[in-house]
């Protein structure tokens, strides 16, 4: 059970990471080597990619969640020891010790390898790496992952095709502890770090996920659960500076978004 200044520490950072990424530049950046749309990143998200490209630029979706979240975790750990700090982002944000502190206060205060697999756990949308652990050999839906990665590329053809030979997809809840749909990756809030990344054709993508059938209202378990697009759009800089919250937001609110 956590104590009261657990708790204290916990929604204090649910509020923070809402609002951190404010002061976050963004810039165009590029994910997928085969995109053919402008792409808005933020430094820290960029650095977060680069840290782990070797995993994500596997894309055979093979690996168990288990693994995954092992393996960024433990590139967090090497990466620190070999002098680059991108990786205590990871901590600063989901590691109930490390929550809020600076990068000379994470590395004064020791980081192990339970931190690590905590920030991945909890960034992933699961309370403790004991839940990930329970997952066994779990494997994401690789159709899902999929449209996601053609999604957040911008490649709209794509994210077509994949609907089309799966329409299901769009209600479909990721694999992930965060149960997102297709839809929640459009507000770039609060789901895996790395993604959180804005294509310039995001009000075209939303349209056709709502025009294919997805629910405007459906709830994630983001920042302790019930979060809808909406409100994951309206409370990200990512959109904000990519100059898409508006056009975005509008369009689901047509559809009923509340």
């Amino acid at each position: 059970m956590l104590d009261e200044i657990e708790l204290f520490v916990l929604a204090a950072h649910d509020f923070i990471t809402s609002m951190a990424f404010l002061i976050y530049q963004t810039q165009p950046g590029i994910h997928d080597k085969e995109m053919n749309t402008e792409i808005h990143v933020c430094d820290v998200v960029q650095n977060i990619i680069l840290l782990h490209s070797e995993l994500l630029e596997d894309n055979s979706n093979s690996m168990t969640i288990r693994d995954r979240l092992a393996w960024q975790a433990d590139r967090i750990l090497s990466s620190v020891e070999s002098g680059n700090h991108a990786g205590l982002f990871h901590l600063s944000n989901w590691c109930i010790r490390h929550v809020s502190k600076s990068q000379e206060e994470i590395i004064s205060a020791g980081i192990t390898l339970d931190d690590a697999r905590e920030a991945m756990a909890r960034e992933y949308g699961y309370t403790d790496w004991k839940q990930v652990e329970e997952l066994g050999s779990k494997v994401p839906d690789s159709e899902f992952e999929s449209a996601v990665d053609a999604l957040l590329a911008g490649r709209l053809d794509d994210l077509k095709d994949v609907v089309k030979s799966n329409p299901a997809l769009v209600q479909k809840q990721s694999d992930y502890g965060h149960r997102s749909t297709l839809l929640h990756y459009c507000g770039s809030n609060g789901l895996e770090t790395h993604r959180q990344v804005v294509p310039l054709n995001l009000a075209e993508i939303t349209q056709f996920l709502l025009d294919a059938g997805a629910d405007p209202n459906a709830e994630a378990n983001m920042y302790g659960g019930g979060s809808t697009t909406l409100g994951l759009l309206t409370s990200s800089a990512h959109p904000a500076k990519a100059g898409v919250t508006e056009s975005v937001a509008e369009i689901l609110k047509k559809a009923g978004a509340k």
